[in-house]
């Protein structure tokens, strides 16, 4: 049976959602791979758990664990209770790891040293997509409009980040961690004080802080999987209903949902529908995507398309909304996620 590699759990913020992608994965894939699980502390440690899969989002780090180490070349090895060094032997690595440290390239490259085949987006795909002002940019070369966007570093001067908003059209903008995965640490700012404050959470989780254009309209997203080279195909694509606070939380661990309406397939006339695919598609290849990946977009009352983000590697949780996409369309993510692990063996 083809061993897996399943890396969860993460140095970012998102460690917590990626255990629960992992345990949404384990239950997806059902026994059709020896899955060999692989957790990342938060302190960055590797370790082999070999412990009940259900417990993943629990102390999984606390029992039923030994070291793991990379072996440039040679794969992944494991420390054993008794001092000795064993080959930890996978065929792939699916590595379900969200925000900094997991999704920006770093994994993905260490895996690529240690010659270990995984699925999803490479080391610059990986990279540029958590960079907000590169992939404006690379969208904006493609043809897909993005918000106006100014970067500020950490110790800017209060003229800078004034220049900043102005330069955005003014309040309301959005300040968001320049490099991150996902709604943590964004603000939407519509005065002095609360922009001012917004800068100086977003700086908390990164060096690099990303003002942007308050756009209006409706946030849709585009689940899409493939590359441009073998071609790419589309989940049904959604449509995000905010209610309460006025800003997407998805990631409310109590209650998902709280204040969010997830609606799919999206309720938009068949020319717009039409725009966001062909949108959605061209962001994906421009930033060089490959495997599974979401694009996210805000539509306009006008309209028109505008680019938001991409996840490189979205969120699997139960109510997350790749899964949900890809089900709408007639996929279950298991079916995905087992034709992405075959293809990325078929080309090791």
């Amino acid at each position: 049976m083809t061993r897996v590699a399943l890396l969860f759990g993460g140095v970012s913020t998102e460690h917590d959602i990626s255990c629960k992608s992992a345990d949404n994965v384990i239950k997806a894939l059902g026994g059709r791979f020896d899955l060999v699980l692989v957790g990342i502390t938060r302190e960055g440690r590797w370790l082999r758990y070999s412990g009940d899969p259900s417990e993943v989002t629990g102390d999984w780090e606390g029992h039923d664990c030994a070291p793991v180490a990379v072996v440039p070349g040679g794969g992944l090895a494991e420390l054993s209770s008794d001092g000795t060094v064993r080959p930890l032997s996978v065929d792939v690595a699916l590595p379900v790891l969200h925000g900094q440290g997991g999704e920006d390239g770093t994994v993905q490259g260490t895996l690529e040293v240690a010659g270990v085949p995984y699925v999803g987006c490479g080391v610059m795909a990986s990279a540029i997509c958590m960079d907000k002002d590169a992939s404006h940019r690379l969208a904006a070369s493609a043809g897909v409009r993005s918000p106006r966007c100014e970067v500020l570093w950490r110790g800017c001067s209060a003229d800078e980040r004034a220049a900043a908003a102005e330069a955005c059209g003014g309040f309301p903008v959005f300040v968001k961690p320049a490099r991150g995965g996902s709604s943590i640490g964004v603000s939407r700012a519509a005065d002095q004080e609360a922009y001012d404050a917004a800068v100086d959470a977003a700086f908390e989780l990164d060096e690099k802080v990303a003002v942007e254009e308050a756009i209006t309209g409706v946030e849709v997203g585009c689940a899409i999987v493939g590359d441009a080279v073998r071609g790419t195909w589309m989940g049904e694509p959604d449509e995000i209903v905010v209610s309460g606070d006025g800003f997407f939380r998805i990631h409310l661990e109590k209650d998902p949902g709280a204040n969010t309406e997830l609606r799919c397939p999206a309720a938009l006339p068949d020319d717009v529908m039409g725009r966001v695919r062909a949108a959605g598609t061209a962001v994906y290849e421009a930033l060089g995507c490959e495997g599974l990946a979401r694009v996210d977009l805000f539509v306009t009352p006008e309209g028109e398309v505008v680019f938001n983000e991409v996840n490189s590697m979205p969120g699997l949780t139960y109510y997350s909304r790749f899964p949900q996409m890809m089900r709408v369309a007639g996929h279950e993510l298991g079916d995905v996620l087992a034709g992405l692990i075959e293809d990325r063996l078929g080309r090791a």
